[in-house]
């Protein structure tokens, strides 16, 4: 057991000042998907500084894993911070009208309090360094714990995928370092990841389906000759309206927990806009699907092919075929498991009331890792407290509050103090 005196000792060891330089740092290096070799070497650097045992794994050329390790004693379990080192938004996307988030971090107040501002700060860079700090103040007070802390910085977590022309290393995200890591031996028995959940405990997630529905059988001549020819984006309409009332349908059947799924038609590619005189031979409609953690992308794919198959049988001139190109599952844990648990307390700890729990829509690191047998859940800060006024298409749109990080820190050194001064039989009677 880790003493009272232990852990206050700990908690006054966490360093705001390098807490709040290492989130600057961070948030000045650009790491889109796919570009995340700057990020990475600075994560190995500061690992290195902390003493830990570094491990790096080559994805591909310039998509770095790392890894820092802090060896226990004896019998105890492994401890994992997992973060990703892309980032959402860089500043300079042009579809983000006009760019979402300013490039480069800065201090600056509002509300009467102070942030750090900058693309990826939300998410999530802070997040790593809130790691680097609790487990800084318990390497700096020479606590020797039974089980391995592991800090990990994974690459091609942001929601992207390869489809049809777009393809390389820009849009192998999704989980792609995660996945790589899963199956190349980071297999801890606890992970706790800190996306932005807004301090909330977020046991699982809803799983996702990308599917593409493409109109084909079209015929490509000059549109001097298109007269009376059916064409396939005029075709839409009948298809886009069976869309709309799938999505209803589907978010009925997937309610769970008090969560429902959700159906976005996200995108619709067609013809050649460099080639306005000639008809199109297909057009595409491309759907997310999101899915509670008790169905399965095969199931959802059966869902969307009754659809097609329904759409098919009633207008056969639409021709259509059905094909997914991306598929994350659902995943949760237990209230009950100890990672759960340990949070549940080092949250009571520092803020002197109970954590709330949620489930959400989007993706993370979670599903790799609970498929290898780990318990992998979500607890961050970011997002629990918002500047008025701001939005979502604001510059300003990313952005942390400094003393949530510390406050955060505190809580991750308490949970790896509870966790890791366990046997793996007291913590993980599963496994045995």
């Amino acid at each position: 057991m880790t003493s009272k005196a232990v852990a206050v000792g700990v908690l006054a060891a966490i360093d705001e000042q390098r807490l709040v330089q290492d989130v600057i740092d961070m948030v000045n290096i650009n790491s889109p998907t796919g570009s995340e070799l700057a990020m990475g070497d600075y994560i190995d650097k500061r690992y290195s500084e902390m003493g830990l045992q570094v491990i790096r794994q080559e994805v591909e050329p310039g998509r770095p894993n790392v890894f820092g390790i802090l060896r226990g004693t004896g019998d105890g379990p492994m401890l994992q911070f997992d973060g990703h080192l892309d980032v959402s938004f860089t500043g300079t996307e042009s579809f983000m009208r006009g760019g979402a988030s300013a490039f480069g971090a800065r201090i600056g107040e509002a509300d009467g309090e102070k942030w750090i501002f900058g693309a990826g700060s939300y998410n999530m860079k802070a997040a790593h360094a809130t790691y680097i700090a609790a487990i800084s103040a318990i390497v700096k007070c020479g606590v020797k714990l039974r089980g391995d802390i592991m800090l990990s910085a994974t690459c091609g977590e942001i929601e992207a995928s390869q489809v049809d022309e777009y393809q390389g290393a820009f849009y192998r995200g999704n989980g792609t370092g995660a996945a790589h890591a899963a199956s190349h031996g980071i297999v801890p028995d606890f992970a706790i990841l800190g996306e932005p959940t807004c301090f909330k405990l977020m046991l699982g997630h809803f799983g996702s389906l990308w599917s593409k529905i493409t109109l084909t059988g079209g015929t490509v001549i000059h549109t001097a000759y298109t007269r009376g020819l059916p064409n396939k984006i005029e075709q839409l309409p009948v298809v886009i309206e069976r869309l709309k009332v799938f999505k209803d349908e589907f978010e009925k059947k997937t309610s769970y927990k008090g969560y429902n799924g959700l159906v976005n038609i996200s995108a619709i590619q067609g013809g050649r806009s460099w080639k306005g005189s000639r008809s199109p031979e297909s057009v595409t409609i491309y759907i997310d699907a999101r899915y509670p953690p008790t169905w399965t992308p095969l199931k959802v794919k059966a869902e969307i092919d009754a659809v097609v198959w329904e759409l098919n049988s009633k207008y056969p001139e639409l021709k259509l075929e059905h094909q997914p190109y991306n598929s994350n599952t659902g995943t949760e844990i237990s209230e009950d498991d100890y990672v759960s648990q340990a949070l549940m307390r080092s949250h009571q700890s520092v803020f002197k009331k109970p954590v709330e729990t949620s489930y959400e829509l989007w993706y993370s690191n979670a599903p790799p890792l609970n498929a290898m047998g780990t318990k992998a859940i979500n607890y961050g800060s970011a997002g629990a407290r918002k500047i008025k006024g701001l939005t979502l298409s604001d510059r300003d749109r990313e952005y942390v509050h400094i003393g949530d990080l510390v406050d955060c820190a505190k809580v991750y050194a308490l949970a790896a103090l509870d966790i890791c001064s366990k046997t793996r039989r007291e913590v993980r009677p599963d496994l045995f």
